[in-house]
């Protein structure tokens, strides 16, 4: 029985736009000599270091007891990861789910979003485009090289939240290291990849315009709303069907309790989890996934602290009635679930 926290062994990527940040800022281990572009923190094909199920992939744990991980059948679904851009990442897009059946076979599209952890000055990225346009005009521009002339450059820094829905055209810009939640896909799409050259940078233009939204989003950022409890402040960044993402900041204790499981990482100090009369610690750039059997669990720390909690939410009851409560507005909740009326999952609940 897997009732325990699980630490899982993060898979470390190299990328042409890499680079050591997340050694600086995360204290991430890394190989030496390498630009390294992503570690995946939680995600069902990594392998678990601690406990009885040492040694497993995460999925195979699940397999055999998935009430007892996720609170409910099925396989993990989401995809937890750390992302350190010292060059622009490609503009690209990704499938909704009904796309990713159509076009790939697979079941599920790549919903996602980001909390950006650290900009340089100047650092931007881009989202969605700078005016109305269509696929004629995408195409068009594609041809001529010159589709930087519609993409829309957003400036960001450390703490902006963006929410980045399927179909949404993105690129990560350099000088920029953020924490992605994500479904549980890596369908991705290239439009344009900044003239790059490569065996495995490889353009998807056709699959690209089946799948693109070709809105203007006049403002992206999302503002986080938080909840003051007694030892810690509890930040919620965005919501939707597929994940809740939440900061917490911790003084002292915070006790949860979960019927689902819930994906914990740590980006600043350290800390104790405590379930039963048992505790496991976890330290800055560790991600521990605690599963659904605890029902209950604490955090502790003898300072100060700071890490993300991600799951799969019922909205209403773990997002929208608590913020509520707390005397947040129908509006700014709302803006929780995104810039877009119809990818957002709050509107129809508040």
């Amino acid at each position: 029985m897997t009732n325990y926290p699980l630490r899982l062994r993060a898979e470390i990527k190299s990328k042409v736009w890499g680079g050591r940040n997340l050694e600086k800022i995360l204290g991430k281990v890394l190989p030496p000599h390498e630009m390294i572009g992503e570690t995946w923190e939680a995600w069902d094909g990594l392998a678990i270091e601690n406990g009885a199920a040492r040694g497993e992939l995460l999925r195979d744990v699940i397999a055999r007891d998935a009430e007892g991980i996720l609170g409910a059948p099925g396989n993990f679904p989401l995809l937890f990861k750390f992302i350190d851009a010292q060059d622009d990442l490609s503009v690209q897009v990704h499938p909704d789910d009904a796309r990713a059946r159509e076009i790939e076979n697979r079941p599920f599209g790549k919903t996602e979003a980001w909390l950006i952890l650290y900009a340089e000055p100047g650092s931007r990225l881009v989202y969605g485009f700078n005016r109305e346009v269509d696929r004629v005009t995408v195409a068009a521009h594609i041809r001529a090289n010159t589709l930087t002339d519609l993409l829309a450059f957003l400036p960001v820094q450390s703490g902006d939240v963006i929410f980045v829905p399927a179909g949404m055209v993105h690129a990560i810009g350099k000088g920029i290291v953020l924490a992605e939640i994500q479904q549980n896909s890596d369908t991705t799409y290239r439009l344009y990849d900044w003239d790059r050259v490569g065996t495995d940078r490889a353009l998807h233009i056709e699959q690209s315009l089946r799948v693109a939204s070709f809105n203007r989003v006049a403002d992206p950022k999302i503002p986080a709303l938080t909840i003051q409890h007694a030892e810690f402040d509890q930040q919620f960044l965005i919501a939707c069907r597929y994940f809740a993402f939440e900061k917490i900041i911790l003084r002292g204790r915070a006790r949860a309790t979960l019927d689902h499981f819930h994906i914990v990482s740590m980006i600043a100090g350290d800390a104790m989890i405590e379930f039963g009369s048992e505790q496991i610690a976890i330290a800055r750039g560790e991600t521990i996934i605690i599963p659904a059997r605890l029902g209950a669990y604490s955090i502790a720390t003898k300072a100060h602290c700071e890490f993300l909690r991600a799951s799969v939410p019922d909205l209403r009851r773990d997002v929208v009635e608590p913020l509520a409560r707390a005397g947040h507005s129908p509006e700014n909740i709302a803006r929780l679930g995104g810039p877009i009326a119809t990818h957002n999952d709050l509107l129809p609940l508040v």
